[in-house]
Formats: C-alpha cells, sequence, structure tokens
C-alpha cells in the first residue's frame, strides 16, 4: 500500500532535492540578490569610478595591487562563480546531506557579503 503525505511526493525522511528546502532556497536568492545588485551598482557608478583602483590590499591594509577600473567587475564574477560552484555542491549533497547542502549555500552568501564589503572598501 502506497501512502499519500499531502501534496509532497515524497515520504518523510526520503531524499528530496534542495529545491524544496525553504532555508537553502532563501540562502542561494539572498547570495544571487547581493551578487546582482553589486554588479548593477557598479554598472551604474562606472564613469564615477577614478581611473585607477586598488584592486588588492595586504595584511597591514596596505595597497599591492592596482588596475584599471574595469578590473572591479571581477568581483561580482568570483562572487557569480562561487554561487555557482557552491550550488552545485548543494544539488548533488542535498540528497545525502541536508546540512551540507545548507553549509555549501550559507557560505555562497557569505563570500558574496564579503566581497560586497571589499567593494566598499576598495571604493572608499
Amino acid at each position: 500500500m502506497v501512502r499519500r503525505f499531502g501534496r509532497q511526493p515524497w515520504a518523510p525522511g526520503a531524499r528530496r532535492p534542495i529545491w524544496t528546502d525553504r532555508w537553502a532556497v532563501a540562502l542561494a536568492l539572498l547570495a544571487l540578490a547581493l551578487d546582482g545588485g553589486l554588479g548593477i551598482a557598479l554598472w551604474r557608478r562606472y564613469e564615477l569610478l577614478p581611473e585607477l583602483v586598488a584592486i588588492h590590499f595586504n595584511a597591514f591594509g596596505e595597497v599591492d595591487l592596482i588596475g584599471g577600473k574595469q578590473d572591479i567587475f571581477k568581483l561580482p564574477l568570483i562572487g557569480a562563480l562561487v554561487w555557482a560552484a557552491n550550488g552545485l555542491v548543494a544539488t548533488v549533497s542535498s540528497p545525502y546531506d541536508r546540512v551540507i547542502a545548507r553549509i555549501a549555500v550559507g557560505t555562497a552568501a557569505l563570500v558574496e557579503l564579503l566581497i560586497c564589503l571589499a567593494v566598499w572598501r576598495i571604493l572608499t
């Protein structure tokens, strides 16, 4: 006999995909919104950026890499790559371990937040 539990075709404890986890989806959307917002904000302020931008700082807070203003767009690109890689890890690991999947997606959101802080530090 097959029993159905509400609208979900999965029984409790069954292996479910990551997109059925509300927390993971919320974290993934947060990370995507941060990255998209950062990209749009940089695009809108592109003309106001200085021609040379400090791209990297050493442990003492001193600039050790300077690049053109177009190099600032590498940070949202790196964030998108981290988001995609962690999303793939979460998708593959979710049916086996929900905690690892949530940690992967949460880490992507944390990386996006740190990238936003880095851009703010670079531009101020």
